[in-house]
């Protein structure tokens, strides 16, 4: 009885912070949000851990000029990796390089010191500027979603969600014919782990974005450290409701 009343629990609380994740993405798509763009330099991998040279597409088109640091308020635990944000700046600020214009970066780290509407630049630069920022979905173009495992066996799945258009939400894989929510890691990962094993081959995942979309696709194979394409080429549609790049 105990076992079960935990497990209910759990769920519960899984569906109360999903709901609150999701509420929290699509409010940086729907305001505007006035902060400070800085610098931190160039850097490979960050919290996010897109590693070069596997960026993912959406963060390699010509329409993002820079990969950033998201401010930890609107990180939500790791959940915008791989956003895409809208900025705004006319330069105001101190400093020796200001960030002026209206372009659109990649998120692919944290900036644990930043506050709500703040940008960390992966490139040299000094200064601190005022910058107004919007989430926006991502320019993936025809390109689908990407996986990646890290350090995954039968029993312990770690998978990467990569190059969404909107990020994703909710994870779920299917596990001897029944789906099994995965758990959300703070470095943009989503896990299983338990007794039972998953398939290594043709695995089976059930992926929802922010906005409430889900779409399935299948993993050809459990391979770590490298990025896959699902069999059936998906990808999260175009939302006339939300801004885009």
């Amino acid at each position: 009885m105990m076992f079960q009343f935990n497990l209910i629990v759990g769920l519960v609380y899984s569906v109360v912070v999903q709901a609150a994740i999701k509420d929290d993405i699509i409010h940086m798509y729907k305001n505007k949000f006035n902060g400070d763009g800085t610098y931190y330099g160039p850097t490979d991998g960050g919290t996010c851990q897109y590693d070069p040279p596997s960026k993912p597409p959406a963060g390699l088109n010509p329409i993002i000029r820079n990969f950033v640091a998201l401010n930890k308020p609107q990180f939500l635990g790791s959940y915008s990796c791989g956003m895409c944000f809208k900025v705004n700046s006319n330069g105001q600020g101190l400093g020796t390089n200001p960030i002026k214009g209206h372009f659109v970066v990649f998120v692919a780290d944290l900036c644990p010191e930043c506050k709500t509407g703040s940008l960390d630049f992966a490139i040299n630069g000094d200064g601190r500027w005022k910058i107004e920022i919007q989430a926006v979905q991502c320019p993936v173009g025809n390109t689908k979603l990407e996986y990646k495992f890290q350090g995954s066996n039968s029993y312990y799945i770690k998978l990467q969600i990569r190059n969404a258009r909107i990020p994703a939400v909710a994870v779920k894989i299917k596990q001897n014919g029944s789906w099994k929510a995965m758990s959300h890691s703070a470095d943009g990962f989503w896990i299983l782990s338990d007794q039972k094993p998953v398939p290594t081959h043709n695995i089976d995942v059930q992926i929802t974005a922010a906005n409430g979309e889900t779409v399935h696709d299948t993993i050809p194979e459990l391979v770590n450290a490298k990025v896959l394409h699902g069999s059936q080429k998906v990808q999260f549609a175009l939302d006339g409701n939300l801004p885009t790049a």
